[in-house]
């Protein structure tokens, strides 16, 4: 299973890291958007199937429950700027949304943007880090202020030139197409050999390939999907029991079982001010 990591009690956290790690990220998700604004450093970025090479001057857009880890060079310096978002956040103001409904239709998860507006995004967000942690007079509101700023420079870029990463990108486009499959059929038979026979590839092959893009196997990619679509149906006002059935799961103690299969691995509990990436 994958593991959810830390939790965000605010409408938004920012953090301005610079720092040399060896720890090793497992695949995660959060129930919160988060943007990386890449400084510098050597670190691939895998999200939902995908390994992205960053290079400076690159903005990461995770969304929601969006499965991903870093993989960072710890001989190399890391230089990012780490935002956590919450959804209630981001839709009072809908243009805010824009790189993110944008990364959802294109399945790019990383855009690079001009010198200028890196440049804005940096300094703007700099500024909000140094208002939040000042305790000066309204610093709080300033500082939100910031973020405000460099969220629309980003979305004005999406918006005036599309979502567009200038780097290396390494997939499998059988594997993404079978993920993308899963989750508009997510209350369908997902079976392995459904799912074989459905796009002509070997079980073998298939299996090898799933988990070395996701990091997980096929069966607990499609469970992991499972509850979180409930949970999503479950937000929107359905009854949980008709939410089960809509996600796939038999009834809803099937549900509950893999539920708590899920809850016993989480690790990362408590707050988010301590990134997680």
């Amino acid at each position: 299973m994958y593991k959810k990591q830390g939790y965000l009690t605010k409408e938004f956290k920012i953090f301005h890291i610079k720092d040399k790690t060896d720890k090793t990220f497992d695949f995660h998700y959060h129930d919160f958007y988060k943007i990386i604004v890449f400084i510098k450093g050597d670190v691939m970025y895998s999200i939902e199937g995908k390994n992205y090479e960053l290079k400076p001057q690159d903005i990461v857009l995770v969304q929601k429950n969006e499965i991903h880890k870093p993989v960072i060079n710890p001989e190399v310096e890391y230089e990012r700027i780490v935002l956590y978002l919450s959804q209630s956040f981001l839709i009072k103001e809908p243009v805010f949304m824009e790189c993110f409904n944008a990364e959802k239709e294109t399945h790019t998860n990383v855009m690079s943007v001009s010198d200028i507006d890196f440049s804005k995004v940096k300094n703007a967000l700099e500024q909000s880090v140094k208002y939040i942690s000042s305790g000066e007079f309204a610093g709080e509101l300033k500082g939100k202020c910031e973020l405000m700023k460099a969220l629309l420079v980003i979305n004005e870029s999406v918006h005036n030139n599309g979502l567009l990463f200038e780097g290396r990108v390494s997939y499998d486009k059988r594997i993404l197409e079978v993920c993308d499959y899963i989750d508009n059929h997510i209350k369908e038979d997902l079976s392995v050999e459904t799912l074989c026979n459905k796009f002509y590839i070997s079980k073998y092959y298939f299996m090898h390939k799933f988990k070395e893009y996701t990091g997980v196997t096929v069966h607990s990619y499609i469970l992991e999907k499972r509850i979180q679509h409930v949970g999503r149906l479950a937000d929107a006002g359905w009854k949980v029991t008709a939410a089960c059935a809509e996600a796939g799961f038999k009834d809803y103690s099937t549900y509950l079982r893999a539920k708590k299969r899920l809850s016993s691995r989480l690790v990362g509990a408590g707050d988010a001010d301590k990134t997680e990436e």
